[in-house]
């Protein structure tokens, strides 16, 4: 019913009286007035005159599903759209809903998380309303062996939706962080549940930092208003984002990685850089070169050797 009262004052775009919209909706004007309470609660700006009735003045820039949707140009992606105003992480949250048969494209948000995770158990910061923070369901049609270049696939999309939105220049850390001018202002997560020939599913998470507030104890972190002078719409960039990361992700099904590589390079900030690479016993340090058809990188060690890494921690040594 709250759905149907917001259309109906959208569609009126003026002032209408809580009587007519008892009589068009066919329910009594206190089950009206509850809806227009329940709508202001949310962040809608409805104003309430006596003898002149309601009027939306104006929406929350809240990642509701009812506002992201109606510019929504996708196939799948966003087209199910499960919100929370806080929840411990939205990667749990769609994890047991692509148990439980959830289709591709359904997506978990929130304005806040209370335990965001990112890679190797570590903690996203996921201050109320601070970001995007969300994580998509996917059931990818690809071998085993491809699925670790998605995290390159939705970084890319990412990256560039920041660009064309901001103006700013964002670029890609290997393998999963967008920096900008070398803080991070996002993450990307990749989790699955799979057998030797079959995926059963993919979590891709995102967690974007667009406001300002941004705790001391994170010096490396950043987020897109300290960059950019404008007010950035949290809807109008998720759906650039959803839209794009859906683009990408069709054509990675259609083509294999190779189409979607060359813009990742163009984009990234390891490539040509002295690293230092880690993983478990290991380290690695040379010059990152390129990155392989699953998304490897490659590092060209002091003796000529080139190393291939499929994961690890990466620092940039300039």
């Amino acid at each position: 019913m709250k759905n149907k009262v917001l259309d109906y004052l959208k569609e009126k775009n003026d002032f209408v009286s809580g009587q007519n919209m008892s009589c068009d909706l066919g329910v009594s004007r206190t089950a009206v007035w509850k809806c227009v309470k329940q709508l202001q609660r949310s962040g809608y700006h409805i104003e309430a005159i006596s003898r002149r009735g309601y009027r939306l003045a104006g929406q929350p820039d809240k990642l509701l599903p009812d506002l992201v949707q109606a510019q929504l140009k996708t196939k799948s992606f966003g087209k199910k759209i499960v919100y929370l105003e806080s929840t411990d992480s939205t990667m749990n949250d769609a994890a047991r809903l692509a148990m439980q048969g959830a289709s591709e494209g359904t997506v978990v948000c929130a304005e806040a998380q209370t335990q965001g995770r990112g890679r190797r158990g570590r903690n996203w910061v996921s201050e109320k309303d601070q970001g995007i923070y969300f994580s998509l369901i996917l059931r990818p049609r690809i071998p085993l062996s491809q699925a670790s270049a998605l995290t390159l696939v939705f970084a890319t999309a990412i990256c560039r939706s920041i660009r064309e939105a901001t103006n700013l220049e964002a670029t890609i850390k290997w393998p999963n962080d967008i920096l900008i001018q070398k803080k991070k202002v996002a993450g990307i997560l990749t989790e699955l549940s799979a057998e030797t020939d079959h995926i059963h599913y993919v979590v891709v998470g995102v967690g974007l930092n667009t406001e300002g507030k941004i705790p001391l104890s994170l010096p490396q972190a950043t987020s897109l208003a300290q960059h950019v002078d404008q007010k950035i719409s949290r809807v109008q960039l998720f759906q650039q984002i959803l839209q794009q990361a859906e683009e990408y992700y069709e054509l990675f099904q259609k083509q294999g990685f190779a189409p979607i590589a060359q813009q990742w390079r163009e984009f990234s900030a390891t490539l040509k850089q002295p690293v230092r690479l880690s993983e478990a016993q290991r380290t690695v340090e040379g010059i990152a070169v390129d990155i392989d058809e699953q998304g490897a990188l490659l590092i060209r060690e002091k003796n000529g050797n080139v190393v291939r890494q499929v994961s690890g921690d990466i620092l940039h040594l300039r």
